[in-house]
């Protein structure tokens, strides 16, 4: 298979399950709270899943730099969509703290399997490019999912997880057929790195970056913007010019990186970010905010896909995973 079908396979395949992720990560909590649960508790189910997605993430890593990528992906979608489907029919409430534990090892996997085959099958030259196109699949499966959700929802609770569970099966049914494997006595050919701690800082701290921004995005910024007077219609409309300047600036600033500098790139982008929160306090007018918001998504969402591309650079093939 040639290298370009290969990454219109991962494409998909991460764009489908997204589409899954989107349809039910809203509707969670909606469903812990028709079965009696707090707030405070609704967040600590939250954590779980996060946690245990940090947790998974590094013996995941090294699992796939041991047997390959794409088995590690084949299983966390398999893994994912079934913690999706449970959650249409449990009911105690520490179960929900199970299955999104679950969930978080299955959202490990996919993360983690994908990134690396990203890296493994890019050209240095383009490996920043190849992780913006996969940010964008990520991001539209993202967009999509939570409208066609709630249509559903409110049709019958049941059916986005219902559905969220048939989108990863055919994920994972699209990379089984047409995503390649990679063999992990090829890749280990390449040399060990050693001695790179140093250099993986920078692209480590962007995605962190990205990390905190992410969550800061559902959970602190609503509080700021409440606080200042502004409505939730509006607050909406703040939110989805984030979601939608993420998605815009994807392609073009993947295409800048490989062009201009990976890290060259990055740093502009976040003394850009650093800029727009600096102006953010001297201002509460929303139609400002929707500006701000969308170039807020454009410079932030490229940490990450340019974090991973300059480690894609760092670190030799063979131990990509675990990086």
């Amino acid at each position: 298979m040639s290298r370009t079908k290969a990454f219109w396979a991962i494409y998909i395949s991460v764009g489908v399950s997204y589409l899954g992720v989107g349809l039910v990560a809203p509707l969670i909590s909606i469903v812990l709270s028709e079965r009696g649960a707090d707030t405070f508790v609704v967040g600590l189910v939250g954590t779980t899943m996060f946690a245990a997605f940090t947790v998974a993430s590094y013996p995941t890593g090294k699992a796939t730099d041991r047997i390959g990528p794409k088995p590690i992906l084949i299983a966390g979608l398999v893994v994912y969509g079934v913690s999706i489907l449970l959650f249409a029919f449990i009911q105690d409430i520490v179960l929900f703290f199970v299955v999104r534990a679950i969930e978080g090892i299955g959202a490990a996997a996919i993360s983690v399997a994908t990134e690396t085959m990203i890296s493994q099958l890019s050209a240095p030259r383009e490996r920043a490019r190849r992780m913006s196109y996969y940010a964008l699949s990520v991001g539209m499966g993202w967009a999509a999912g939570p409208i066609l959700g709630t249509v559903m929802f409110n049709l019958r609770p049941g059916a986005p997880f219902e559905a969220g569970f048939v989108f990863s099966l055919l994920a994972a049914l699209l990379a089984a057929l047409f995503i390649p494997r990679t063999a992990p006595e090829e890749l280990h050919k390449e040399e060990s790195y050693g001695g790179i701690s140093s250099l993986i800082v920078v692209p480590l701290s962007a995605g962190a970056l990205y990390g905190y921004l992410m969550s800061s995005l559902v959970t602190l910024i609503p509080i700021y913007l409440k606080s200042i007077g502004i409505e939730e219609r509006e607050m909406g409309l703040i939110i989805t010019s984030v979601i939608l300047g993420t998605l815009a600036s994807q392609v073009p600033l993947g295409w800048a990186a490989d062009r201009f500098g990976k890290r060259r790139t990055l740093l502009v982008c976040s003394l850009a970010l650093s800029a727009v929160f600096g102006v953010m306090p001297f201002y509460t007018d929303w139609r400002v905010f929707i500006l701000t918001g969308a170039l807020v998504g454009a410079t932030a969402g490229s940490l990450y896909p340019i974090g991973l591309s300059i480690i894609g650079a760092i670190v030799s093939k063979d131990r990509l995973g675990a990086a």
